[in-house]
């Protein structure tokens, strides 16, 4: 339950304990640099300033003016599987969101937040609404079109068709 969790972490927060593991992971990135990530030209593309992709496992964007995109590919050996963990696509880079998502052949989009919460924005709108049906990008060349939505009590399934016009190539995927 959202409740539940939100309450441990402002437990862990209360007692320091989130303070701590926060440190511990700052201290680690002197191990791990996110030079890429603090360029000039590249600061826009982030949503969070301390929230960045270490170098050496940050996703590249092949087709891209500029291959940066605040992504990160977390390979988990037990589940011979790797993930990409990313923030919410900011309005300017949604574009590049589909580009990542097309060039990694991603077949799922799983989203752990909401548009807005606590009234700020924490991604863009960066599917299709069931009134609109389709959104293009013409940045990067992609259509995405709502094929179905299904609204459960605490998440939604939608199945969107991934359009690269460039290419003139079509993928399915959930989201």
């Amino acid at each position: 339950n959202r409740d539940t969790m939100e309450q441990e972490f402002e437990d862990i927060d209360s007692s320091g304990k989130w303070q701590n593991l926060y440190n511990d992971i700052r201290n680690q990135a002197i191990e791990y640099p996110y030079k890429v990530a603090k360029l000039p030209m590249n600061r826009n593309l982030n949503r969070y300033r301390d929230v960045s992709p270490y170098d050496h496992s940050r996703v590249k964007l092949e087709n891209a003016d500029n291959d940066y995109i605040n992504a990160s590919l977390v390979a988990v050996k037990e589940a011979e599987r790797a993930y990409i963990l990313t923030q919410g696509p900011l309005r300017n880079t949604c574009g590049h969101f589909w580009l990542m998502v097309w060039e990694q052949c991603s077949k799922a989009v799983i989203m752990l937040n909401r548009v807005i919460e606590k009234g700020s924005e924490k991604c863009a709108q960066y599917w299709p609404t069931s009134e609109e049906l389709q959104m293009s990008f013409t940045d990067t060349g992609f259509v995405v079109r709502l094929l179905s939505e299904e609204d459960q009590s605490h998440y939604t399934i939608r199945v969107l068709e991934l359009e690269n016009t460039k290419n003139i190539n079509t993928i399915l995927m959930s989201k």
